[in-house]
Formats: structure tokens, sequence, C-alpha cells
């Protein structure tokens, strides 16, 4: 059996009545090949796994590949050899939602990216809860280092939402915030264009449309450790699309499709360089409706320019789409190709750009695609205009999309109360 601890010479010469040596104690899955458990020792580290909610019982703390903790399981990571000062967990997956390090709850002292989840802090005994999904670690590396003695006690910072939604013109019903830390807490708001928060944690919002992260801290003292903790706030507008019959150069369009008693909407394809295509995902709702209303924080709409031989399309991210003529996914570009708009009685139409014309649906599939022929239980598309003059709660008379579409780092949107990395116009950020 394969078993890696480092440590310095000094922490060798440990003083037995006050400390433990600091060193790194890294329990690899594969060390323990052959059988299954709930308890896992190696040099002093513990772990231990708990059923908590999970309906499927406990999982398997070595199975020969990797630590496996399943959704509610309750791990308790514990040192008899000093107290724990940091803990790192390699996972199999870099998402929240299948084998991640963000599947584990939040806590003080506890963060992830990539891969990698990592908790800080001084204590005999750290206990994570799989929350979201499975945990699936390779390897589980214990820094031991902390005096020994009476464990601090966590900061439990927390507000009781941490995400919040908020539909401007509406009532704002503030989080609630709560501490069990003796030390003062620091708050500050990351846009107070957006939303703002006081000295002791009530947040109010601007009536301006955007994102705002609220950031709660406290310092160690004698009796809690450090804390931290987020709560982030959308502001949005509801943008009102209407079912057209025509089309007109420079509008704003969903492309809509009605089927199975449910009407469904595209949206963009996530742009990627080396694979600049894809298929239209769509969401939608219950029933045969000719009005969206869709959160301003989510720009579905394409816009059709007028160029020579039709209309351009023009996603809510910049790039045209067009068909290569060999594949039914769309294609993504800088240079505006032409299609064909042409209208029937029934409120579809034929768009067609290279001898492939929209479908949505193909089977069972639930996404847009084009192509040369009708697909099995295919309907053609609608479009929805739209509509500058509707105003919402009497909020305002002009709505401009906002491209704030939230994706996770695997390309997939996401919504708001997603957690783990997500991008933003671009940009990463940490969603908990």
């Amino acid at each position: 059996m394969i078993k890696t601890l480092r440590y310095t010479f000094m922490a060798m010469l440990m003083l037995v009545c006050s400390t433990a040596f600091a060193g790194v104690i890294t329990l690899n899955a594969t060390d323990f090949k052959g059988s299954e458990t709930a308890t896992v020792t190696q040099d002093g580290i513990t772990l231990t796994i708990e059923k908590g909610t999970s309906p499927s019982g406990a999982g398997n703390l070595y199975n020969g590949e990797q630590f496996r903790i399943y959704k509610g399981n309750i791990l308790t990571v514990s040192s008899t050899v000093g107290n724990i000062t940091q803990i790192v967990f390699t996972c199999t997956a870099n998402n929240t939602t299948k084998w991640g390090p963000g599947c584990f709850a939040a806590q003080d002292g506890y963060s992830y990216e990539g891969k990698v989840g990592t908790w800080a802090g001084n204590a005999a005994e750290v206990k994570f809860t799989a929350e979201s999904n499975q945990v699936r670690a390779t390897t589980i590396e214990v820094t031991v280092g902390g005096e020994v003695g009476p464990t601090k006690k966590s900061a439990a910072l927390k507000f009781s939402e941490s995400t919040v939604d908020y539909e401007l013109g509406t009532t704002f019903t503030a989080p609630t915030f709560t501490k069990a830390t003796t030390a003062a807490v620091k708050f500050v708001s990351d846009n107070e264009e957006v939303a703002t928060v006081n000295a002791e944690g009530v947040i109010a919002v601007t009536g301006k449309e955007g994102k705002a992260v609220i950031t709660a801290t406290s310092e160690e003292n004698k009796e809690y450790n450090a804390g931290k903790t987020t709560c982030t706030v959308y502001a949005y507008r509801m943008n009102v699309y209407k079912k057209a019959t025509a089309v007109e150069a420079g509008k704003q369009y969903l492309i809509v499709a009605q089927r199975d008693n449910k009407t469904y909407y595209a949206a963009p394809v996530k742009y990627n360089a080396e694979k600049p295509y894809g298929y239209l995902n769509s969401f939608s709702v219950d029933g045969i409706v000719d009005e969206l209303k869709i959160k301003s924080s989510y720009n579905d709409a394409f816009t059709f320019e007028a160029i020579a031989g039709g209309y351009a399309i023009k996603d809510a991210n910049g790039y045209y789409l067009y068909m290569d003529g060999k594949h039914a996914s769309f294609q993504l570009g800088n240079e505006a190709k032409a299609w064909t708009v042409e209208p029937a009685e029934n409120g579809t139409f034929t768009i067609t750009n290279n001898g492939q014309f929209i479908q949505y649906g193909n089977g069972t599939f639930t996404t847009f695609g084009a192509w040369t022929e009708a697909q099995d239980k295919a309907v053609k598309p609608m479009l929805f205009v739209f509509d500058e003059a509707a105003g919402i709660n009497g909020v305002q008379t002009t709505v401009k999309p906002q491209s704030n579409v939230r994706y996770n780092i695997a390309g997939q949107r996401v919504g708001a109360d997603y957690k783990g990395i997500v991008i933003v116009n671009g940009k990463k950020y940490l969603q908990k």
C-alpha cells in the first residue's frame, strides 16, 4: 500500500504537550482497492461517511477508483495527530452537478474551482455535506499543523438566501443575515448601482438592472474561525415578445415553436472558437400562447438584418447564423449570410439558408436545427417580436435586452440558482 506522508524534520521533533507534527497526509483512493467501508484511517487521519439524508444510503469511501460521497451524505474528516488546517479534494469533475467539489454545501473556509475543493481553518474534525449531487474524489489531502486543544467554532455567517432574483417594480424582500461569531462583520457590495448593504447586513436594491454580489466577512478571534459568505442579487425586467405575422428589418425576435401543448423558444448557441456551431437549445412554457415574457437577464433574441437576398440572423452575442449544407446544426460566424423568410397563413415561417430550413425537433429532440426536408415530428418556427412599447408593472416604456446569460464551464446555459463557476459576458464568477 502506497501512503504519502510529507512533513519537515523540525515537525518530527514535535512538542508533545502542545502541538503535533506539521505535515500533509494524502489519502489516495487507489491505495484502498479491494473493499468498501464507511471508515478509512491512515496516519492519524480518519474519514467517516454517514447516510445523512441520502435515499441511496452511505456512499463508498473507496471503491478502488475514487472516494464516493452520495448526495445527502455527511463526510467527517478527523485527526488525532494535530488540528487540521487544510483539506484539499481533487475530484473527477469540475462542476456542481456531477461529481465535482462544488457539490459540497458551502461552509466557512470552503471554496472550490475547477476540479479542486479546498477547506482552510483550524479544527480537530471537519464535516462536509454532499448537497447538490455526488462528490467523487481521487485524493483527499489533509494538512495537519494546528495547535492541539479546543477547536474553534464556526463563524456561521449566513444569508437566508444565497441568490435573490428581483423583478424591478415589485416589492423587494431582503434576505436576513445571521452569525455566530463575536467578531465584527464587514459587508460590501461589488456593484452599488444595483444593490447596497448596510453595516447590519440589510440589503437594498436601487432600481437599476444588473447583478451585485454582497459579501460578508469576519476575522478569526480566540473563539471563532474567520468567516465568509455571499448573497448574489439579480435585478431584472420582464421583456415582452408578441407573435409576429411578418418580419421587419432591425427588429429582435424570439425563434418559437409550438408543439405538444407547449410553446418553445430558442436560446443562442454558446460560441466556441474551436467548435463554432450547434443546435439551438430551447426553453418552454405550458400552453399555446401569443405572448412571452422573458427575464431581461436572459437575452434569447435574434436580430433580423436586411441584406441582399433576404435577412441575416444575428444572435445576442453578435454572431451570425448560417448553414454549411452538410450539417443540421447552425454554424456561427462574423459574416452576415442571407436567409429567406416566407410567412405562412398558420403563423409559421419557412426560414431557409443554403437549402436548409429551420425546424423544431427531430423525433423527440427539443432543439432547433435546419434540414433540407421535413423531419419526424418537426414543426416550422414562429417569430415573436420584441415589444419595445410594453411596460411591465409600470417600470418602463422601452426595454433593451441585456446579454447577461450564464453558462457553466462546460458551456451549458444555467439559471440564477446554479451553484459553481459561471461565465457571464466572458467573465468567470464563483456563484455560491
